[in-house]
Formats: structure tokens, C-alpha cells, sequence
């Protein structure tokens, strides 16, 4: 009898146990991503996009966590401006137009991070803004300022985010 009551406390031990060291596997499981873009470039934007678009149509298809990020800085700040007046930008056709979606690099950061939704943050850089005369206002409502983008970035790598640069 002894016996009994000894391996039924330690079943009722044990299901408390396994659900709590559980729940903290899930934070753990996480994939974290961070990639860093400083070039004007369009077509490797489009493959930068491409990647992206990849990640987060993997994770949610076999819903795995993910924290995504994009950090903005330098020549890249143009993608994701919606007010170029004033700027030491430009507005370029391949914004609107083209790309393998047809609706231009501007449609598919608008689509990625409608699709992804808070799995994905995107940060422009303050350095560049400062130097570009950029405002805030200026910049896509779901794009978050960070003061220095290369060192948002350092820090995410520093935290254990995966580091993706496309060359």
C-alpha cells in the first residue's frame, strides 16, 4: 500500500512538473532571423524579398515560431519610405512596378508583412534617416526607428539571431 501511494505522488509530481519545463522549451524554440539591408540594389532586393517570403511561408506552413527581422539602413531606408519629398531619396519606378509579383518592391514589404504579421519587424535606421533628412512621417506606419540600424543589428546577432545578408 505503501508502494501505491509512493508511485502515485510521483505520477502527480511528474504532471506538474513536464507541462511547466515544457512551456519553457517553447520560448527556446523560437527561430530567430535578423537580415541586414544597406544596398539600393533592385534585384537583390527581390532576392532578399524572395528569402524572406520563403522563411515565413516554411514557418507558418509547419507553425514553427519565428521573430523575423528587417533592419533598414543606408541606400535600403528607400524601401521603406512612403514620402520621399525633401529627401535625399528618390522615388524609383521599381517601387511600384515590377518584380515577380508585378507590384514592385514596395508591394511585396506591404504583402510580407501582411502575411507575416508580428513574426516580422522591420526597423529603419536613424543614422541614415538624420543624414538623409528622412522624418518619421515619412517612413511605412508598420516600420519601426531604431537610432543606429548596424548596431540593431549587431545586437540581435549578439542575442542569437541568425544573421542573413544577401550579397
Amino acid at each position: 500500500m505503501k508502494l501505491t501511494k509512493l508511485i502515485y505522488a510521483l505520477a502527480v509530481v511528474m504532471m506538474m512538473v513536464v507541462p511547466s519545463s515544457a512551456n519553457d522549451n517553447d520560448e527556446d524554440d523560437v527561430v530567430n532571423i535578423v537580415y541586414q539591408c544597406d544596398f539600393a540594389d533592385p534585384k537583390r532586393i527581390h532576392l532578399m524579398l524572395n528569402t524572406m517570403n520563403n522563411v515565413v511561408k516554411h514557418y507558418n506552413k509547419n507553425m514553427i515560431q519565428y521573430d523575423l527581422n528587417l533592419v533598414a539602413l543606408g541606400p535600403c531606408l528607400q524601401y521603406v519610405m512612403k514620402d520621399f519629398k525633401g529627401t535625399g531619396f528618390v522615388k524609383k519606378p521599381y517601387q511600384d512596378h515590377g518584380g515577380p509579383s508585378g507590384n514592385g518592391t514596395a508591394g511585396r514589404i506591404s504583402s510580407l508583412k501582411q502575411t507575416a504579421g508580428d513574426s516580422l519587424t522591420i526597423y529603419a535606421c536613424g543614422n541614415t534617416m538624420e543624414k538623409k533628412n528622412v522624418k518619421p512621417e515619412q517612413i511605412l506606419d508598420f516600420v519601426e526607428l531604431t537610432p543606429a540600424g548596424i548596431i540593431k543589428a549587431i545586437d540581435l546577432q549578439r542575442d542569437g539571431y541568425a544573421y542573413i545578408k544577401i550579397k
